[in-house]
């Protein structure tokens, strides 16, 4: 239970924060119900009264804090039912508003398929299409997010469940907050993200004293192994072999760093020959553009304007930092038995370079410039 000192009397803060928590996520809460079911020919006021509306919250969140927090000094105000009311308010908005978010992917809603993104190039969708399109993949993994939204959201509404339903809850909103703030999902649905969570964090606050001594009360009751200086030293390891090994894999892996990215195909000979500009319409070795990625792979393509799997052939490449030269490894004509093609790299000027390669018996001279 919440202390009955904390009930009582607390500071500006604290009553700030649950003002702002409870009365601004409760008409937040309203508003996000009551706005999308006004008619369309209303719909461009939705915007401006929603902020409106949030501003006079606020507004009235931070006067409301001052007076309760100044009538209770004069011991004219009754803090203690304040709190309980301000509280259960919080609880219930979250519950309802949080479970709503949990039913929405249950019912496909919230991440709906898009289908123009399905034909859109991944460079030109945003961040908001980007997540949709994740999450839409997989209906298993949105029906899992939301168990735990309305599951946690159901336990918020009993006060003997209020920590369990938070447990729940904190990991899954914060993940969100992630996304919408990296994302950039919107300045909107961000502020309901980030007031949901700060409000489970509110409710975890006022169980803090129970929290610690909790954890202080189930330490491990097994023997401790050796003394304090080599458990210490483990520890230590146990933090930096990580380190170390991924600065040595990766200073293997991105030695070859400075050829990494899209290449543009401007001229290809084959055997002395320039391949005409449209020969990659029906000649799929005519490529238009190299791929150099990590990890030693190389991906070429003849078509110019996006990447084909079915059309494109997938190189491994080593690199030999000490040489600056590369070999390619195709497994093309027999996979137990790859061919290794030695690749000849001059004028090599950060933004453009010039290979030689013999490939299926033919000598290949490419010029290539870097995409931004």
């Amino acid at each position: 239970m919440i202390a009955a000192q904390t009930l009582k009397q607390s500071k500006w803060f604290t009553k700030l924060s649950l003002s702002f928590l409870s009365i601004v996520g409760a008409v937040n809460l309203l508003l996000f119900i009551v706005l999308p079911l006004l008619p369309f020919k209303l719909s461009k006021y939705i915007l401006p009264i929603g902020l409106i509306m949030l501003a006079l919250s606020i507004v009235f969140s931070i006067v409301f804090s001052i007076y309760w927090h100044y009538k209770e000094k004069s011991n004219s105000f009754n803090s203690e039912k304040c709190h309980v009311w301000l509280t259960t308010l919080l609880r219930y908005w979250l519950a309802v508003q949080i479970a709503t978010f949990g039913f929405e992917k249950i019912l496909g809603v919230n991440f709906a398929h898009s289908y123009h993104a399905d034909d859109a190039l991944t460079s030109t969708l945003n961040g908001q299409e980007l997540t949709w399109i994740y999450y839409s993949y997989s209906y298993g993994l949105s029906l899992i997010v939301a168990f735990f939204q309305i599951v946690g959201s159901y336990l918020l509404l009993f006060r003997r469940t209020i920590l369990i339903g938070v447990s729940l809850l904190l990991p899954v909103m914060f993940n969100i907050v992630l996304i919408n703030l990296f994302y950039g999902i919107g300045i909107v649905v961000a502020f309901t993200a980030i007031s949901m969570t700060l409000g489970l964090i509110y409710l975890l606050y006022q169980r803090k004293e129970e929290i610690i001594s909790f954890f202080k009360r189930y330490e491990i009751g097994l023997p401790t192994i050796g003394n304090s200086t080599i458990r210490n030293s483990i520890r230590v390891v146990c933090i930096l072999l990580p380190i170390f090994f991924i600065t040595y894999y990766k200073s293997n892996v991105y030695a070859s760093s400075k050829y990494f990215g899209k290449w543009e195909v401007e001229t290809m000979k084959r055997n002395g020959s320039v391949i005409p500009e449209k020969a990659w319409e029906k000649d799929t070795l005519a490529w238009k553009n190299i791929y150099f990625e990590e990890r030693g792979k190389l991906y070429c393509t003849p078509n110019p304007y996006k990447y084909d799997d079915d059309v494109s052939i997938l190189f491994k490449y080593e690199y030999n930092e000490d040489k600056d030269a590369i070999r390619v490894i195709s497994y093309e004509k027999n996979p137990q038995q790859p061919d290794t093609i030695p690749v000849q790299i001059n004028k090599f000027k950060g933004n453009s370079m010039e290979w030689n390669m013999v490939f299926y018996k033919d000598t290949i001279q490419m010029q290539l410039k870097r995409e931004n």
